[in-house]
């Protein structure tokens, strides 16, 4: 059904494997599907994360995953992408639905949060993503 899939994250986050990861890595499992990881960062080409680039940092998180999913079903495929943004704020959403299409992602599993005020008055990630990918977006709480 689904031939490749498509999960931003963020490293900022404390633990960058949250639930839609997992919902991400399941589907990934049961579809044989490619599975791409995308971070969208802001700040300088060589700005670190804990002592690594972001780049470094998605390809890493890639990695485990892909060896999560070993465990559970052979050829599956993980790659991690990093973005550069001048304003990631102001872009991210933008990024997203055009990163959707460059790779050529037909699924995009997203995680979210319970719907706060704000997001009565500005879109969530999730919900941009929703009204402006081609491909099918699965929200995860």
């Amino acid at each position: 059904m689904f031939k490749h899939i498509m999960v931003p994250i963020d490293l900022r986050l404390p633990d960058p494997v949250p639930k839609a990861m997992n919902v991400a890595m399941e589907l990934a499992s049961i579809e044989g599907a490619r599975l791409t990881l995308v971070n969208v960062t802001g700040g300088h080409t060589g700005e670190t994360l804990d002592g690594e680039t972001a780049a470094e940092a998605v390809v890493m998180l890639a990695r485990r995953v892909e060896e999560k999913i070993a465990e559970r079903s052979e050829g599956v495929k993980v790659e991690g992408i990093s973005v550069r943004s001048n304003d990631v704020a102001a872009e991210v959403d933008s990024i997203l639905a055009r990163t959707v299409e460059e790779i050529g992602a037909d699924l995009v599993v997203a995680g979210s949060h319970a719907p706060r005020l704000m997001d009565h008055i500005f879109s969530s990630h999730a919900g941009y993503l929703v009204r402006h990918s081609k491909a099918s977006v699965f929200v995860v709480r």
